[in-house]
Formats: C-alpha cells, structure tokens, sequence
C-alpha cells in the first residue's frame, strides 16, 4: 500500500531536517577536534530545538556516524561506479584508497572530518567495512592476497589510510603520497613489489562531475 500525499510530505519533512542536522554537524566537526563537539553546538549550528535534535539522534555519537556514514557512503558510490567491471580485488581496493586519499587532497574540511570521526568511530561506515571485507576476501580466494589474519588486515588498511590521511592534511607528503600509501599496503597483503607498484601508479580515473 503506498503511503498517502500527507505521508509522503511529512517523511520528506523529516529527511530534510535529518540531512539538515548531519549537514550541521559536519560543519562543527570541521571546526572543532571530535571530543570537544557537544549536542548544544550541533543544536545551534543547526537553529532548531533541542527536542527536534533528539527526535533523530539520541547521542553524539549517533549524529557523528550519521555524518561519517553520509560522507563515506557518497564516496563509495562514486568509487564503485568507477571498479564494476574489474574483477582484480588488488585494483579494486587500490582505486578505493586513492580516491579517499585524493579527496583529502582535494578538499581538506571533508579530510579533516573523515579523520577526526574516523579515530574514534571506524570504519566510518558499513558500507566502507563491506567493501574492504568483500575485497579482502576476493582477494585472498583468488590468492591476490596472502595473510594470516582477516581482520588484522582490515586494521592494516584502515589504520594506515586514516594516518596518511592525517598526515596530508598536515602538509608533510607528495603528490603521489596516495599511491606510495597504496604500494604499500598491498605489498603488506602479499602483492609482489613490481605488481603493487603497477597497479597503484596505474592511472586513476577522476570522478565525473555532477
């Protein structure tokens, strides 16, 4: 049964204000270090009133996912539009850290929240953790990788790409930091040398403009 026009008006509503509120809170956490980030600032960065705040979110850490999920998820759509057609999980999972590592790049308040969030609220998403698990497990199948352990692995990826994220944004890195960043944690997978460095200095398709 579709939902009447009242329905429909009053969930769109809500979704407005929801995307309102983690807009808001982007903008603090691009302010302000994650642990100094209260409810009452959200609150008045966003104009609305207390209550509504927690007709959505109950928590800080509700809305700082909520603002972590919103930010990865939009990258991940764009990364998986670019790797649907390549089989490889060692090309899929470099093409995916690149653009993240890019994007920092590119815009530094959008790296400075992901790290930020990220430290205390990883993976960020759970659609970034389906994707790495999913790679990872292609991978080593397909014996792409050699490790002992699934989630140490998953602790190397995250872990490593969130620091030279940080450092990025800190000014202290090349150019191409984001594919000798990739070079090196698929060779921590058990790439060969030679082939890490292919595939992570392979050229990378930039994103198409919306």
């Amino acid at each position: 049964m579709k939902p009447s026009r009242r329905a429909s008006i009053g969930m769109e509503k809500r979704e407005r204000t929801r995307s309102h509120l983690i807009e808001s809170a982007y903008r603090v956490f691009a302010r302000k270090e994650t642990d100094a980030v209260t409810i009452d600032d959200i609150i008045a960065e966003a104009g609305v009133a207390r209550g509504t705040f927690y007709n959505y979110f109950q928590t800080r850490e509700e809305v700082l996912r909520a603002v972590a999920a919103s930010l990865s998820d939009v990258m991940n759509q764009k990364i998986w539009a670019q790797y649907a057609t390549i089989a490889d999980p060692a090309e899929r999972m470099a093409i995916g850290l690149r653009q993240f590592l890019h994007q920092a790049m590119r815009d530094a308040t959008w790296g400075w929240v992901i790290v930020r969030i990220g430290l205390v609220a990883a993976p960020l998403s759970e659609t970034i953790e389906r994707g790495l698990m999913s790679d990872l497990e292609a991978g080593i199948r397909l014996k792409r990788f050699r490790v002992d352990s699934v989630q140490a692995s998953v602790d190397l990826v995250l872990g490593t790409s969130l620091m030279a994220m940080r450092t990025i944004l800190e000014g202290h890195t090349e150019a191409n930091y984001p594919e000798q960043i990739t070079k090196l944690i698929l060779k921590s997978l058990g790439v060969s040398s030679d082939d890490a460095e292919a595939i992570a200095f392979k050229a990378l398709e930039p994103f198409s403009e919306e």
